[in-house]
């Protein structure tokens, strides 16, 4: 993350021709891996940016960017729902990196200064990424030297300042992985078995429709299969695939995915496994059924029954009313070692689509993991756990996790 570069540095564009090269080097930064794979992080980027081109960078307040970019309500409590700041926090994390890998050619550097959420444009040579506190540096090309009256004096010069620049470097990128890395940690903890575990990890993700859990009609044409009720995920089902996916995609992991219909246990033997859906997906019914924490579906209802006490459900809700208003939402997030499956399991899975999403957040996102492992024992990361997590939903918007009851063995 990037402090506000100093005044002299900073440049206003005011031509068509400024505004082009603007533009330009975001579409770059968001056809980049670092933003791609997300909705939240490039339409946030993008509103901020086009806000200040088009000289409305005043208007770019919390409440603003969380009405405007997240869909809340105009009164919304910033403070219990801190979608804007964590989004920021993301962007500029993931701005960071883009310039780190990618970003020496480039003539314009774009910034989300740390507690402002007006973009900053720094013109920039090309192999020449600007340095300000909190940002990666890259080598510079030297302008070459005329040389002295004493060439031994020159080349010893040339000699220091090549070794100065090559451990400035080596140090730089050494606190950048180490402030990356340190970032990711607590992900790769809550992912640890899995990452560990030999073998392509396995998403199976539970299809839309209740129907599709039934066997498929035999002789069904390619028009039945193209538009048909089979073979399809929720749009929440699929943008909480593509926060997870991106975990062992970051740690050079290959994945599968499969619908949960189409898997057998065979395909989860022995391997890496997360389970993404509650009653839409009957493997995760199947497992958490064995924990303390489990899903109960007649069909109708859905609720998520503590054993311990199995007669005052956390929350239960028809699933077939369309008319009911759901204000709240639970998942459950477990991760554990199968005996079915024989190998390392991770439940995302909430009673409506609004939890299965927020609970993928959750498991792909440092700061919120961060936040609920801090109410948690020591030595979690190294345990068998189940967590239950609510969240409120207002409208079709859920908001971010809190930590209700866990467990662990």
């Amino acid at each position: 993350m990037s402090t506000s570069a100093p005044a002299s540095e900073r440049w206003t564009p005011t031509s068509a021709a400024d505004r082009e090269q603007v533009l330009k080097e975001l579409e770059a930064i968001l056809a980049s891996y670092h933003f791609r794979g997300s909705k939240r992080y490039p339409a946030m980027l993008k509103y901020v940016v086009a806000a200040a081109l088009d000289g409305h960078a005043g208007e770019l307040k919390e409440r603003t960017l969380g009405v405007e970019v997240f869909g809340r309500h105009p009164d919304y409590d910033t403070s219990a729902d801190p979608v804007v700041r964590f989004s920021a926090s993301e962007v500029r994390k993931r701005i960071a990196q883009y310039y780190h890998e990618n970003g020496t050619g480039s003539r314009l550097q774009i910034e989300l200064p740390l507690g402002s959420y007006v973009p900053e444009f720094i013109p920039r040579t090309p192999g020449l990424v600007t340095i300000f506190p909190g940002t990666t540096p890259t080598i510079t090309n030297s302008p070459e030297r005329r040389p002295t009256q004493n060439p031994r004096h020159h080349r010893l010069t040339v000699v220091a300042l090549s070794a100065l620049v090559v451990f400035a470097s080596v140090i730089a990128a050494f606190w950048y992985h180490k402030s990356s890395r340190e970032s990711y940690t607590v992900v790769d903890e809550l992912w640890g078995p899995l990452l560990k575990s030999p073998g392509q990890v396995l998403f199976v993700v539970g299809p839309v429709l209740q129907e599709a859990l039934m066997a498929r009609a035999e002789n069904t044409g390619a028009i039945n299969n193209m538009t048909g009720r089979y073979d399809h995920v929720s749009v929440l089902s699929a943008v909480a695939l593509t926060h997870l996916a991106g975990v062992p995609q970051r740690n050079g992991r290959m994945y599968e995915v499969k619908e949960s219909t189409e898997t057998s246990l065979a395909d989860m033997r022995s391997r890496p496994v997360v389970l993404i859906g509650a009653v839409n997906n009957t493997w995760t019914m199947h497992v958490v059924n064995l924990l303390r924490f489990r899903f109960l579906f007649d069909g109708r209802n859905a609720e998520i029954q503590d054993t311990r006490d199995p007669h005052s459900p956390l929350l239960s809700f028809d699933v077939t009313d369309s008319s009911q208003s759901v204000t709240t939402d639970y998942a459950i997030v477990a991760r554990f070692h199968d005996p079915t499956t024989e190998g390392p399991v991770l439940v995302i899975a909430g009673l409506g689509p609004n939890g299965t999403e927020v609970a993928s957040e959750f498991a792909s996102d440092p700061q919120y993991i961060r936040r609920i492992a801090e109410k948690l024992p020591s030595g979690w990361e190294n345990k068998n756990l189940e967590l239950v997590l609510k969240m409120d939903v207002i409208g079709s918007k859920a908001g971010p996790p809190e930590l209700v009851a866990s467990t662990m063995w």
